[in-house]
């Protein structure tokens, strides 16, 4: 499986192991029990310039693009998964930065790049999520051309560490009540009010808070693209940040994978091996499949960011396909691997219960997993999938039987 990957990005993967091994492993339990976010493990990653890797020289990165800091999501997620979950930020919190064009917040984004700033993603809302129709907080113009922002977002991952907010809300008109469009709000802002930190199964130590915005003035100048692109924004972002994603499940399940089979090969059992039994054999063959079928299906989608092919129909299901099958890859290997170590891999202290817990997430985060299977189901009846026409399919009169 190395041939999917150029040399460079094969050296990139060895250089992050060796970081991951000495820096990111030995903190993983301690990140998932203290609950805290791993500042540590964040300024390695800057003072390595992992974090550069997706941006471009002219941003203030390195050029790796999405297919060069996957590998690295990949590599982090084996050992921590709230750590991996730094790096997929990274990208999240600049994508609409970059796909908005504007030379304004350039500076923001070298910031990230760079490793001295932070941003954070606020889509969510109590009663909205996938249902970008349904958000109710609100940008309300003003006299000196700014905008008045109102509501409340909720899971916004990062955000008590965050620099600043890209903050999705309406700007209806007269003409389009549902119109959306989307802001740059720097951290500390008056009108931005901290409500609380929902705590989760997993990814223990990344913060998912709750936020208040009650009449947040920001200036024209914090808007981000055209007022009424903020959906477009929002779509296209959430889409090429989807390899990532997919990148972290696939981590996940070869270290559930590798810890299952080197457990298995040491566990005396019935005068033999755990690995002899065929049944074992069987459960690891089937996480095998999956992962070399992930991973293949995560590295194709990270090449269709870097080549910007995230806007259509058909590329956009591609990708999903590579995070959905992800989720499940990541959730099936930590289940299947628990099975093969038995009760021990059920305990708290256990990394394959950690596993568990952070690969439920992967399902639900971005575009949960029945939303995304149905814009996928979308591209194939429209032909965004290019599966092309039946060539078995006949009328019913032509399928009878000749007399």
């Amino acid at each position: 499986m190395d041939d999917l990957l150029s040399e460079e990005l094969r050296l990139l993967r060895q250089s992050i192991r060796d970081i991951v091994r000495d820096r990111v492993a030995p903190r993983a339990s301690d990140v998932d029990r203290e609950r805290d976010y791993p500042e540590d493990i964040f300024e390695v990653f800057r003072d390595q310039g992992i974090l550069s890797l997706p941006f471009s020289e002219a941003e203030g990165g390195s050029g790796a693009g999405t297919a060069g800091l996957a590998i690295a999501v990949e590599e982090v997620a084996r050992a921590c998964a709230t750590s991996a979950q730094i790096l997929v930020l990274t990208a999240l919190s600049t994508w609409p930065l970059r796909i908005a064009g504007s030379d304004h917040f350039r500076d923001a984004i070298e910031g990230v790049a760079t490793g001295q700033s932070r941003g954070a993603f606020a889509l969510t809302e109590p009663n909205a999520s996938s249902d970008l129709g349904s958000l109710v907080t609100r940008a309300r113009r003003t006299g000196d051309g700014g905008y008045v922002l109102s509501g409340e977002k909720d899971f916004v991952s990062g955000s008590t560490v965050a620099d600043y907010f890209v903050v999705f809300a309406k700007t209806p008109t007269p003409s389009a009540e549902d119109e959306m469009s989307c802001f740059v709000v720097e951290t500390p802002h008056p009108g931005i009010i901290f409500l609380r930190r929902d705590e989760g199964m997993g990814i223990k130590g990344m913060p998912h808070c709750d936020w208040a915005f009650q009449d947040c003035h920001v200036t024209q100048e914090a808007r981000v693209g055209d007022e009424g692109d903020g959906a477009r924004i929002a779509r296209h972002s959430i889409t090429a940040i989807q390899p990532l994603l997919a990148a972290r499940g696939l981590g996940s399940a070869e270290e559930c994978l590798a810890f299952a089979r080197d457990y298995a090969a040491d566990r005396r059992i019935y005068g033999g091996r755990l690995a002899d039994l065929q049944n074992v054999q069987l459960q690891m063959a089937d996480i095998a499949i999956n992962v070399e079928a992930t991973r293949a299906l995560t590295y194709a989608a990270g090449r269709l960011v870097d080549e910007e092919r995230f806007f259509s129909e058909g590329d956009a299901a591609y990708i999903f396909a590579a995070k959905t099958m992800s989720a499940k890859t990541a959730v099936h290997a930590a289940d299947r691997s628990m099975q093969i170590v038995g009760g021990h891999g059920y305990m708290e202290v256990h990394p394959l219960e950690r596993m568990y817990r952070d690969a439920r997430h992967l399902a639900l985060y971005m575009g949960t997993d029945e939303v995304l299977r149905l814009q996928i189901a979308s591209a194939v009846m429209d032909g965004g999938l290019p599966y092309g026409p039946s060539v078995s399919r006949q009328p019913t009169e032509e399928r009878a039987r000749p007399e």
